[in-house]
């Protein structure tokens, strides 16, 4: 079970970039809008596989209770409204009038059956993680009505029943029926503003239009995401004009991809982390030592402005980036008490004296792996080995294919990469799931901490967002004066589009919303 929670906390980095509000060529016209990204998906169920372009989109087809706007905020979905007992007791009023893509009409019932069957780690392993173990029970109590009931007060669950939180409402009769749902045989059916016409593992996935949508006309009438295992093809698709939209545009690529006639690459902070992920269980990084002489040799500045990153990202001091803690203050408040987190700056004469004080004085071997999506990774792993060197510690860089580095996170290596990108605004949400080892999320570390597992458990029944914020820095650097964890950057994430419409209302939070193409459209 713990393999499953890395795999599903680490690929939410994968496409986190804001495709949304950018517009396609005359998309409104009715030619599909062509995304093209960079890997595949084997299932278009969350349930089944839960990397954050799943994610994307099955919100097209299947929907929450509730959903995320633009900014983040949550808004009513399939519940027109709700209410809560002392945080304890869930009501939720259902939509009337709602239709399944299959004609079907959607029930409480459905409600019921979708969070029972999110909460089965058998029948959902891509989100049963992410799904409350304190929920006791869920159950239709009117027509009209569900009720879910925790064993506590809880204040976040509302993020939940969202599709964000891991919530696609499905039919029951088909949820029990489909052989391999979200399979090319058995499409997703759902209540969103889109249906999945035509799914090719490794080569596209086609949705259109559904004009049984309770939420009105669909204006952009088909989107189709085309996969690419190779960088270079998919600029070519890009420059023939075969695709409209890339995510995830590599930096080392971009001014090849700003080079395509008429075409724009956009950067944006998109709150990323990328840092590197010690086990305390795994020689010689046992030894704190050996882990804080590791973290002195990673030259930060160096990796962001230098020839790797260019400046599209920002040297980090701690797991959340500050656009995390919008929600109650704006960014440079929160870079100042993100800098106050126990941190390592670029220092070799300090590595050298870390590393005289362990068992290995001499150096040691060790191997990093990075997944093959992300070359800048590999490019800082280099970087770091290089200046390793001068401390006698030989470090291998292998790149492996993503599935094989999301499958192997956690597994016992000494040394790895962590990249994880926040689909929430809450402050605590990448806190909750690295720095935990006993409560809602897993430690990819293998580490626990009595008082740090306290924090995290603070963080997780926090009264409202702002109160996640100070246990968040807390428990944050708790683990790094350990060294458990060393940040490298906060991330930038570009997109290359083409075609007449601007950029507008742009933001690493647009996608999350089951209408997101609407953006796409003037």
């Amino acid at each position: 079970m713990k393999r499953r929670i890395v795999v599903a906390i680490a690929v939410v980095f994968v496409f986190v970039f804001a495709l949304s509000a950018c517009g396609s060529r005359k998309a409104a016209s009715g030619s599909p809008l062509v995304i093209g990204v960079a890997g595949s998906l084997s299932s278009l169920d969350v349930n089944q596989e839960a990397g954050i372009l799943n994610y994307y989109v099955t919100a097209l087809a299947q929907e929450g209770l509730v959903g995320v706007n633009n900014d983040g905020e949550l808004i009513p979905t399939l519940a027109e409204s709700w209410t809560d007992e002392e945080q304890t007791v869930w009501k939720f009023k259902i939509r009337q009038g709602v239709t399944f893509s299959d004609g079907t009409p959607l029930t409480a019932d459905d409600v019921v059956y979708s969070i029972e069957n999110a909460m089965d780690p058998t029948a959902s392993p891509g989100v049963a993680i992410y799904f409350p173990d304190y929920v006791e029970k869920a159950e239709a109590t009117a027509d009209d009505e569900v009720t879910v009931t925790l064993d506590g007060p809880h204040a976040n669950f509302i993020i939940s029943v969202s599709n964000t939180g891991g919530l696609f409402v499905r039919p029951r009769a088909w949820g029990e029926s489909a052989d391999a749902p979200g399979s090319p045989q058995d499409l997703l059916v759902g209540t969103g503003p889109y249906t999945a016409t035509e799914f090719e593992p490794g080569s596209h996935a086609t949705f259109t239009a559904n004009e049984k949508w309770w939420g009105g006309e669909v204006a952009l009438k088909e989107v189709r995401f085309d996969f690419f295992a190779d960088e270079n093809t998919r600029l070519l698709a890009f420059t023939q004009g075969d695709v409209n939209f890339a995510l995830n545009v590599p930096v080392d690529q971009s001014e090849q991809w700003e080079k395509v006639d008429g075409a724009t690459v956009q950067f944006l902070n998109d709150r990323n982390y990328y840092g590197l992920t010690f086990d305390p269980n795994v020689a010689p990084f046992d030894e704190e030592h050996v882990r804080k002489a590791v973290a002195y040799a990673i030259d930060k500045e160096g990796i962001v402005n230098g020839s790797i990153l260019k400046g599209h990202g920002t040297p980090a001091t701690a797991i959340p980036a500050p656009e995390q803690f919008a929600v109650a203050m704006d960014a440079e408040e929160a870079a100042a008490k993100l800098a106050e987190v126990t941190h390592y700056d670029f220092d070799l004469s300090a590595a050298k004296a870390e590393l005289a004080q362990s068992s290995v004085p001499n150096g040691f071997e060790a191997t990093i792996t990075y997944p093959d999506s992300y070359p800048t990774t590999g490019q800082a792993s280099l970087v770091l080995a290089d200046a390793l060197k001068d401390l006698g510690i030989t470090l291998h860089v292998k790149e492996i294919p993503l599935d094989q580095w999301l499958n192997e996170i956690g597994g016992g290596q000494g040394v790895g990469w962590m990249i994880y990108g926040p689909t929430t605004l809450e402050p605590g949400e990448i806190t909750m799931w690295l720095l935990d080892a006993e409560g809602p999320g897993y430690n990819p570390a293998n580490w626990t901490n009595e008082e740090v597992t306290a924090l995290t458990m603070e963080v997780f029944g926090a009264p409202d967002f702002a109160a996640q914020i100070e246990p968040t820095l807390k428990s944050n650097s708790i683990a790094q004066e350990q060294a458990i964890y060393a940040p490298v950057w906060w991330g930038q994430a570009a997109i290359a589009y083409q075609g007449d419409t601007q950029v507008k209302d742009y933001n690493s939070m647009s996608l999350l919303g089951s209408n997101w193409p609407q953006l796409f459209v003037d």
